[in-house]
């Protein structure tokens, strides 16, 4: 099969167990910000900030490791059952040790919501190897299936506990780790992982090699947890939760943008480490992330251009403040994408310790304008210093990559969406009607326009599958 179908293919099977739902609880949103204050939002979402702080800490990067070799021995079922049977015993070592570490830490924490942060860090620690098992040996409808179970359990109980029952913050966070648990009960008997899990499988020398591939991502992970996430606690301290619930708000646009590209990289990963040595690799390379970018700089350009329209019906009164961060977090997005794009190169190569090092310098980054611009510039402070640390970053892997491989962006596409974007910018602060109406129109008109070859693409792939359909 050609790459780009291959890779087209796979992105729709992988997107498929999470885009109408992941839609679904984003058109929730009303519902949420309507039953629940921006205390108790602020408060759910600093608990998912700690938990993503904690699980890389605790797991080790471990489900990385394993996809990553798994890519190596798909048709070697011993090595398969070496891996996973070294996984499975690390993740019961991993979750004794962060037991332990949660009951030394228990007398510290002065939540009332503590108990679903422990059960939420043990679940996810088996969840993430679990389906990094079956994305790595090529199971990617079990992954689909999973993730669709995951993320639709996670909205059908939030809106029970919360709609109906008005549990309001113990909903959302019963919904969270109920949600997990029925993914990996799915995944043990989809598995049937009793044919992969073999006691006498162990090997040490398999785990000090997925040590060696994964200790650099543990860095990694926790930059980007600063990047990401560690607004919310700067947020919390110098302002208030509120505050917080309101920057949640306002990330949740961006992080829709987010969740489409992360149903790109997961297929977009495992088509460069198979395909990284491929004579026309730099070719091959270039066209897909040149596509790729352009596709997701006219999705945010989108997005921008229909908050004006979206937000007073999608969001409380309570919440306005988040409207003027929402462009920011979504430049922020974009560049964040321009990242991932460029790292799986390093993941392909194994250069684990270049993804730590580039993160690294942006999470100080991130961390530092945080600080000295929170007191003086309130909320703006957290989305600026986020952009500024997707920008550099972006920017780093950029030029950095073309050490390994030479794969440049088109000039001519980055200065016209450069013009687009600044004309996005001044119609959505300016606040005149008119303007924002034509302004989504010439938007509309021009991501079409620099986007024709993937709509023509998808077009045809769209008709083969209907010709398939009919000659059957």
């Amino acid at each position: 099969m050609d790459k780009k179908n291959a890779l087209a293919k796979n992105t729709i099977i992988l997107a498929m167990g999470k885009v109408c739902t992941q839609l679904i609880s984003f058109f929730l949103l009303p519902l949420y910000t309507a039953l629940l204050s921006p205390q108790e939002y602020g408060a759910v979402d600093l608990f998912n900030t700690y938990c993503t702080l904690l699980l890389p800490i605790f797991n080790w990067q471990f489900d990385n490791g394993l996809f990553r070799f798994l890519l190596d021995c798909r048709e070697d079922d011993t090595r398969k059952k070496n891996l996973f049977t070294t996984v499975m015993n690390a993740n019961i070592l991993q979750t004794v040790l962060y037991l332990l570490f949660f009951a030394v830490a228990n007398s510290f924490i002065t939540s009332d919501y503590k108990m679903y942060l422990a059960a939420d860090v043990v679940f996810n620690i088996f969840l993430c190897s679990l389906l990094q098992f079956a994305r790595g040996i090529g199971d990617t409808k079990t992954y689909t299936v999973a993730s669709f179970i995951s993320a639709s359990s996670m909205v059908m109980i939030n809106v029970v506990l919360i709609a109906i029952l008005r549990l309001g913050a113990d909903g959302m966070y019963i919904a969270t780790v109920a949600a997990k648990l029925i993914a990996i009960v799915y995944l043990v008997f989809s598995l049937g992982i009793g044919r992969y899990y073999k006691p006498h499988f162990f090997d040490r020398g398999t785990f000090k090699e997925l040590l060696c591939y994964s200790a650099p991502l543990i860095p990694n992970q926790l930059s980007w947890w600063v990047v990401s996430v560690s607004d919310r606690t700067i947020i919390k301290y110098a302002l208030d939760i509120a505050a917080n619930g309101i920057y949640s708000v306002a990330n949740k646009y961006s992080g829709l943008m987010i969740t489409v590209y992360h149903f790109f990289n997961l297929s977009w990963t495992e088509s460069v480490s198979l395909h990284l040595k491929d004579s026309d690799r730099e070719e091959f390379l270039g066209d897909i992330i040149n596509s790729a970018f352009t596709f997701f700089v006219c999705a945010s350009l989108g997005l921008v251009s229909l908050m004006p329209f979206v937000f007073p019906i999608m969001v409380n009164r309570q919440y306005g403040e988040a409207y003027e961060q929402i462009p920011i977090l979504i430049a922020a997005g974009v560049f964040q994408v321009l990242c991932g794009l460029y790292s799986v190169i390093y993941v392909a190569l194994k250069k684990s310790g270049e993804v730590a090092k580039t993160s690294f310098y942006s999470a100080v980054i991130n961390i530092a304008a945080n600080l000295l611009l929170i007191r003086s510039f309130g909320l703006y402070a957290a989305s600026v210093s986020t952009f500024l640390a997707y920008f550099t970053m972006g920017v780093y892997r950029y030029f950095h990559v073309k050490r390994y491989i030479n794969v440049p962006l088109k000039k001519g596409n980055a200065v016209g969406m450069t013009a687009v974007s600044a004309v996005v910018l001044l119609s959505y602060y300016l606040g005149n009607f008119p303007v924002q109406a034509a302004n989504l129109a010439i938007v509309c008109i021009y991501s079409v326009f620099m986007n024709r070859s993937f709509l023509r693409f998808m077009w045809e792939a769209v008709k083969r599958k209907m010709r398939r359909e009919n000659s059957g």
